[in-house]
């Protein structure tokens, strides 16, 4: 039975695509079994991934419009054999569409898939959503990737609030799993402090470790590679790989 994490924050730039395919292939490099879902109509995750979400057939918008497509029909494998559930730009006219009563739509789609999988690792859109509630509707966990920019402390409280919410409502067994830091510069104030309020804010949160600030996954997802394998010894990687290991 897989273990079911999103991947969340409302606010956009916190490295939450980022850490969501390098989680995913982090994991599935460690011989898991794994399948990232891209619930973002902005499609980053498919596109950084190395997947044209114009060129396959189907991707996750078909799931909520079209019943007769299934769940293993949309699937896709990267270079390096990950699966993706792809996202496309028409997701976003769907979304609009969605009702609260529409919620556990993912649930349904994506349980039957859990059997094949030992974890589900789902990147959601950088706002209060039906998209991004399904998610968190569905997920076992939810880890908050947070950019060190004073600004983010803000999207953080209100993503907590969210989850909250999602909790006492619709899914009892929610929990956060983590606080990642991301796009930290040890040398700036601005970072330290960040991280300083975090920490005394939500100790038992913030994981011990970060991302680094660094143009490298930039080119990495210009490579269309999560950093994992675009450079293995880089920062970023060890950091993905620590966060993977402290889930095993």
């Amino acid at each position: 039975m897989a273990k079911k994490i999103a991947i969340t924050l409302r606010k956009g730039g916190s490295g939450k695509t980022t850490t969501a395919i390098n989680l995913a292939a982090s994991l599935h490099k460690k011989g898991k079994r794994v399948l990232l879902v891209d619930l973002d109509p902005q499609a980053n995750a498919t596109v950084s991934i190395g997947i044209d979400p114009y060129a396959i057939p189907y991707n996750i918008n078909h799931l909520f419009t079209d019943i007769a497509v299934q769940p293993h029909q949309v699937i896709v494998q990267d270079s390096h054999g990950l699966h993706l559930l792809p996202s496309h730009p028409d997701l976003a006219q769907t979304e609009a569409g969605m009702k609260a009563t529409q919620i556990g739509l993912l649930k349904g789609m994506l349980e039957p898939l859990e059997d094949s999988y030992d974890f589900i690792i789902i990147d959601t859109p950088p706002s209060e959503s039906y998209l991004a509630v399904n998610a968190l509707a569905y997920a076992d966990e939810v880890i908050i990737p947070l950019q060190a920019h004073f600004l983010a402390l803000q999207g953080l409280s209100q993503a907590l609030q969210q989850i909250e919410q999602v909790k006492q409502g619709l899914n009892p067994k929610l929990k956060v799993a983590g606080i990642l830091a991301t796009m930290v510069n040890p040398r700036t104030n601005i970072s330290r402090v960040v991280l300083e309020q975090v920490q005394e804010a939500y100790p038992e949160l913030l994981y011990p470790f970060w991302v680094d600030y660094s143009v490298k996954h930039s080119e990495a997802t210009l490579a269309g590679v999560p950093i994992i394998y675009f450079d293995q010894f880089h920062s970023g990687s060890e950091a993905y790989n620590k966060l993977a290991d402290t889930l095993l």
